[in-house]
């Protein structure tokens, strides 16, 4: 069994539609307060615009852990 994390970034655009940023294998222990901090410096420094649309709220972040199992086939 193997298991992937995916730690997910939701965004207000300025259309007010959202955008979500997918980030594997995310560092372990992340804190609320860590992820605030990288969302509002993805916000600040404005490097991102998907569609053309600045980013300029944070929506939610979710992080995502699935398990896969295999089965051998006969």
């Amino acid at each position: 069994m193997a298991a992937n994390t995916i730690l997910q970034l939701t965004f207000k655009r300025s259309d007010l539609k959202t955008t979500t940023m997918s980030i594997t294998n995310p560092k372990p222990g992340l804190t609320v307060d860590a992820v605030n901090t990288a969302m509002a410096g993805i916000i600040a420094k404005n490097i991102f615009a998907p569609d053309g649309m600045d980013l300029i709220s944070k929506a939610k972040a979710e992080l995502v852990v699935t398990d896969t199992t295999s089965f051998s086939m006969s």
